[in-house]
């Protein structure tokens, strides 16, 4: 029947309209004589929904266009709606059900490819949102947007190059600095520090209220030792965005945070109405905060409140059954044949973090003959590569470029202590620094740092303890059996030795002695890993047994005695 002879028709497209124009009071009133008239309607019932979730209300969206579906199974829409509901409502798995009906219902459709893209990147499935991600675009190619949102997944998955692929794609069509700044963060994801830093300042030119802009300003400053201009970038983003919590986080990481902010902080980590990566960044920033007003016990329920938020949020949990198992693989495994190139520019520097890694890297950075180049990603990938081999060659080349003429090039991956055996074959000259330190100082310290990514042991003390117990019996493996020159090297006589010990960590990198090597701090180089602040300060001696400030609360970690 048509809208002139059917009243329930006729105030359905009346209700449309007034709900299109935002009316939304005048729209359900209308909707609901609708249902008076048609109980049961199913294209009524899903405009319902839509009302009830713009409204925040997602149980009652659920509720309603489940009818609606129920009562027509066919309804693409509707589905497509009901899965926007359920995500809503935190029902993230019979979202991704909802979304893959609407697509099968309606395949050229590409909202539901895209929202399905949203669900599974929520549960932490990246690859597979790449792949929702890639047919929503194939289907609407001049969302612009959902190809920043491509590069943003493709960074999640460290594939750097390719998410500046595009975005090089996307920049003649787009000037709002939107992928200004996710270019931006995918130079710093891949440590093109000084190409981040400019392309957060276009970003900031562009989008000068955006506290992320600022933010990640800071961040590339910080890494290059700038403390006083990144305390100004990250003043300039804590001010725009009052209701954050990352850049305060960012501010206390750099000894600039005032204790002033503890109530405010405590205050924002206690939000529920705040997202929860920002109580979380809150928490780590005010667990810093009354550490270093020595309330101890404060500060440990800070950063235990923290940690078990994020592990909430994100649904990240460390396999220690498959820890345990590779480490038990790799000691029962014989060492791969030298065969790759006879060069000693590399060097790895493992163990577990927080256990003085990058304090290593910057002494024997400080030396004018060794180049630090971080935390580096390639030996993972090019361990399990069938072109292991070639692609070894291939990134000592890469060392040596980075290096401009250095004689040793540090890799200081902690995680390429579970590849030393692979890495035996790949460079038989290279040369390997274990560091250790008292693992109660290391659990703590990895507790209390909120990870930019990777080390998903730290959010648990108890899985701390067991990744700690599962490196320290690999590196005894190495310690005795490893076919490579190491050396070992104690944060606490580093500390309690500064000259002797990095005398004997140049002497073991077959350098002559530079006094340099002592002024370390004093060294201008990008390091953006936690330490950055910290190596940038003479050494001292306060993180040298900082568990008994906390010893009550370390029952998880078992002994280690």
């Amino acid at each position: 029947m048509s809208a002139r002879t059917d009243p329930a028709a006729r105030d359905f497209h009346a209700a449309f309209a007034h709900h299109r124009a935002g009316r939304l009071d005048r729209a359900e009133t209308l909707y609901r004589k609708v249902l008076k008239r048609a109980p049961g309607h199913p294209d009524t019932l899903n405009m319902l929904g839509l009302i009830a979730l713009a409204r925040g209300r997602p149980q009652r969206a659920v509720q309603l266009i489940g009818e609606a579906v129920r009562r027509n199974p066919a309804f693409a829409d509707a589905h497509s709606n009901l899965g926007n509901a359920l995500l809503a409502a935190g029902r993230d798995g019979e979202a991704i059900d909802s979304y893959r009906r609407a697509i099968a219902l309606a395949p050229s459709a590409p909202a539901p490819a895209y929202n399905l893209s949203v669900a599974l990147r929520a549960q932490g499935r990246i690859s597979d949102a790449e792949v929702a991600l890639r047919a929503a675009i194939a289907l609407d190619p001049s969302a612009l947007d959902w190809r920043c949102e491509l590069a943003a997944a493709l960074m999640e998955l460290e594939r750097y190059d390719e998410a500046l692929g595009v975005l090089d794609e996307l920049a003649g069509l787009r000037q709002d600095g939107g992928d200004v700044l996710v270019r931006a963060a995918a130079l710093y994801r891949k440590a093109d520090y000084a190409g981040a830093e400019a392309a957060y300042r276009r970003g900031g030119a562009l989008l000068p209220d955006r506290e992320e802009a600022w933010n990640g300003m800071g961040l590339c400053l910080r890494a290059a030792g700038r403390f006083a201009e990144a305390e100004a970038a990250f003043r300039r983003a804590a001010a725009l965005a009052p209701d954050r919590s990352e850049a305060r986080r960012n501010l206390g990481l750099i000894g600039k945070l005032d204790a002033v902010e503890t109530g405010r902080l405590a205050q924002a980590a206690a939000d529920a109405a705040a997202s929860a990566m920002d109580r979380v960044a809150a928490g780590f920033a005010l667990g810093k905060l009354l550490d270093e007003a020595e309330r101890y016990d404060d500060a440990f329920e800070a950063y235990r409140a923290a940690n078990a938020l994020f592990l909430s949020a994100t649904g990240r949990r460390y396999d220690r059954a498959t820890t345990a198992a590779q480490v038990d693989r790799i000691i029962a495994e014989p060492f791969s044949p030298p065969a790759g190139p006879a060069s000693d520019l590399a060097v790895f520097v493992v163990g577990m973090p927080r256990s003085g890694t990058s304090l290593i890297e910057q002494i024997a950075a400080s030396h004018p003959q060794v180049h630090g180049a971080g935390e580096l990603k390639a030996i993972g990938r090019i361990a399990e590569s069938p072109r292991a081999l070639k692609m070894a060659q291939e990134h000592l080349e890469h060392l040596r470029r980075i290096g401009g003429g250095a004689a040793r090039v540090i890799d200081k991956m902690p995680d390429n202590i579970f590849l030393l055996g692979r890495i035996v074959g790949l460079y038989p000259a290279a040369r390997v620094i274990f560091c250790r330190r008292d693992p109660r100082d290391t659990c703590l310290s990895c507790f209390f740092t909120l990870f930019a990514s990777g080390n998903p042991f730290s959010y648990d003390l108890s899985d701390c303890a067991e990744r700690q117990r599962q490196t320290s019996r690999l590196m005894r493996h190495w310690q005795d059996n490893l076919p490579l020159a190491n050396l070992t090297i104690d944060y606490e006589s580093l500390v309690r030795d500064p000259e002797g010990q990095s005398r004997r960590l140049i002497a073991f990198l077959g350098l002559d002695w530079d006094p340099a090597c002592l002024d370390f701090h004093k060294t201008s180089r990008a390091v953006a890993t936690a330490s950055s602040w910290q190596v940038r300060q003479p050494l001292y001696a306060r993180s040298v047994g900082r568990w008994r400030h906390y010893a009550k609360h370390l029952d998880a970690l078992g002994d280690f005695g």
